[in-house]
């Protein structure tokens, strides 16, 4: 099976805080509200091309963005309209939109990278479990959108949405070097080599966004707002993310011929 890739999101909104004090930088705002267009967008893409070729994984994928690229919108309903009593409401839908987008990224790679694995086929129901007892306890407790790190339950939540990125990250990296083997006996696209290496990188860098949460949610919680250093480090985890994305799926002729023409070594560990 080829392997076409995708992404997630990461849970962070950037808006106005509970009391009204002020907001964090508009550029923050504008780079969530662009992050959700290129995920729709990208997931669109893939469910067009899911209907031509009648392949599981694209679909997996294409399902996953779109679930993202919905969720981050969903965040930035209430900055568009400048309305804070939507603020709770649609951090809340965005939260749960963004549900299936992780399960579906551990549905996708048990089926991509171990379709014959016992224990991957379970991963997806272990991290199912973990975002419903997560969510479902804060929600219990009252904290709807999800950003009370002091809570237990975020961080059964947090577990559920961070594992699938690792797991994809780790595997991605494995079968790379497993690709760079078979790349220098010509027995693999240099294309489909290079692309595992920037899917594991996708995934390292959604972990890392996910950990920078820790501090960024402390603060809302404590503060009732996020710090604009969190906000750009975020923003920034999600930008590079992004480029990813596109690399992954619409390389530019100018890196193709570069991944393509380059010496193996080159080509392989790009």
């Amino acid at each position: 099976m080829s392997l076409i890739l995708v992404s997630r999101d990461s849970k962070i909104s950037f808006q106005v805080s509970r009391e009204g004090e002020g907001r964090v930088e508009e550029q923050a705002y504008i780079g969530e509200l662009i992050s959700g267009i290129v995920y729709f967008y990208v997931g669109a893409r893939l469910l067009r091309l899911a209907a031509r070729t009648g392949e599981g994984p694209e679909r997996l994928l294409a399902a996953m963005f779109l679930f993202t690229g919905v969720s981050f919108l969903l965040y930035d309903v209430p900055i568009i309209l400048d309305s804070e009593p939507l603020w709770t409401p649609f951090n809340f839908a965005g939260r749960l939109v963004y549900l299936p987008a992780v399960l579906l990224l551990a549905i996708f790679t048990h089926r991509v990278f171990r379709p014959e694995g016992v224990w991957a086929s379970r991963v997806p129901y272990a991290v199912a479990a973990l975002l419903v007892v997560g969510v479902g306890g804060s929600v219990w407790h009252g904290d709807l959108e999800g950003f009370t790190v002091s809570s237990p339950w975020f961080w059964v939540e947090w577990t559920g949405y961070t594992l699938p990125f690792a797991w994809a990250g780790v595997e991605a990296l494995t079968h790379h070097h497993r690709a760079r083997r078979r790349f220098r006996l010509g027995l693999c696209d240099p294309l489909v080599c290079n692309r595992y290496l920037l899917w594991g990188f996708y995934g390292a860098v959604q972990v890392m966004v996910s950990l920078a949460l820790f501090p960024a949610y402390s603060e809302y919680e404590h503060d009732g707002a996020f710090s604009a250093t969190w906000d750009m480090l975020i923003s920034a985890g999600e930008i590079s993310s992004l480029a990813l994305i596109l690399l992954i799926f619409f390389p530019p002729a100018l890196y193709r011929r570069w991944i393509q023409g380059a010496p193996a070594e080159n080509a392989a560990s790009s």
